[in-house]
């Protein structure tokens, strides 16, 4: 996994960057330390304040990096403000799914009240020996901007606005109006238990499963992570903390082709309350928005009413019908499907 960390001046880059090593043991390299080793060596002409041009000089050092790393299956953390909002145009499909990208923005209400305690942290991790230029001026200016980026590329924005570093959990993928996603691990097999062994739950299954099975689906859903950067997640209630089911995008096989198709499995007690269809548009969103996918379907059995009107509520419509081999049986899914320009 590749975490990107950009921001304003001050506004805790560096100090996230190492409490999530701290916390994943993953490694993190600072932009700033890269800005200054360049320069130093003399192998980069420009002074610390041509931020512009030290933008479009580091950062496609640093995206080839990214690259390299996500090819080798190496977890990385980059963190500075040289990292642009427009990132994901210089990555392709095979790299998106891998990339966090994390936009840290101080509330000017944050700025106005603690201005002296933001300069006075300024050097926790790293020593600044001249802060003379940062003022309270230019921190609301700074962070005004990067929160303007936010809105114009569709970033939610990391809140500064407290004394405390807000809370990074990377197994958290995206979210919704009522529903957050993350990774499934093995600590959620009681959880998944609930669900997989629930033979109404399992209705396209035709079978409950046994605690084997349940943890074979974990290590599959893992292995997707792995391989693809997604697969089932686990759906939670952002107010509730209770889990709804498992939402995702999963590599369909239809012929010949892979596809990223969405997959939904309610719990009983929250059918029929529009999670699903919550969760579906999610998935389609997450899927255009981040992952840059072309086409995304559902694959449905004809009989399963329920969900086929919930691949309509998303916008997809059905293209065709296929035949899936499970437990030795062969099952006709109808295929519904979207494209990009239709979301």
């Amino acid at each position: 996994m590749i975490v990107l960390i950009t921001g304003a001046s001050h506004t805790g880059k560096t100090l996230l960057a190492q409490r999530l090593l701290e916390r994943y043991s993953f490694p993190y390299l600072s932009l700033d330390h890269l800005k200054m080793g360049l320069i130093r060596s003399g192998c980069l002409s420009l002074t610390p304040e041509e931020d512009d041009k030290l933008r479009d000089s580091l950062w496609p050092i640093a995206r080839e990096m990214i690259k390299t790393a996500i090819e080798n299956r190496q977890n990385l953390i980059v963190e500075g403000c040289y990292i642009p909002f427009d990132w994901k145009d210089d990555f392709t499909e095979e790299y998106r799914p891998f990339i966090r990208f994390y936009p840290l923005v101080m509330t000017e209400d944050h700025i106005c009240r603690r201005f002296d305690q933001i300069r006075r942290f300024a050097d926790v991790i790293e020593k600044r020996l001249d802060d003379s230029s940062f003022t309270m001026e230019k921190a609301l200016a700074e962070n005004r901007s990067v929160l303007e980026q936010c809105r114009t590329y569709g970033y939610r924005p990391l809140w500064m606005d407290g004394p405390r570093m807000p809370d990074v959990d990377l197994r958290i993928v995206t979210e919704s109006e009522r529903l957050i996603f993350r990774q499934i691990t093995e600590e959620d097999f009681s959880e998944l238990c609930g669900m997989l062994q629930d033979p109404e739950v399992m209705y396209a299954w035709e079978h409950g499963f046994s605690d084997g099975e349940v943890q074979e689906w974990i290590k599959k859903r893992m292995a997707g992570y792995r391989e693809r950067g997604y697969d089932y997640f686990l759906a939670v209630d952002k107010e509730t903390g209770k889990a709804v089911g498992q939402i995702g995008l999963l590599d369909e096989c239809v012929g010949e082709q892979h596809i990223a198709g969405i997959g939904y499995i309610l719990k009983k007690e929250f059918q029929h309350k529009g999670y699903a269809a919550e969760g579906a548009r999610a998935m389609a969103d997450y899927g255009f928005r981040v992952l840059g996918k072309a086409r995304i379907i559902a694959t449905i059995r004809p009989e399963n009413l329920s969900s086929r009107k919930v691949a309509e509520r998303t916008g997809m419509r059905e293209t065709g019908v296929f035949v899936k081999h499970y437990n030795g049986k062969e099952m006709p899914h109808l295929i519904y499907s979207m494209e990009k320009e239709e979301a």
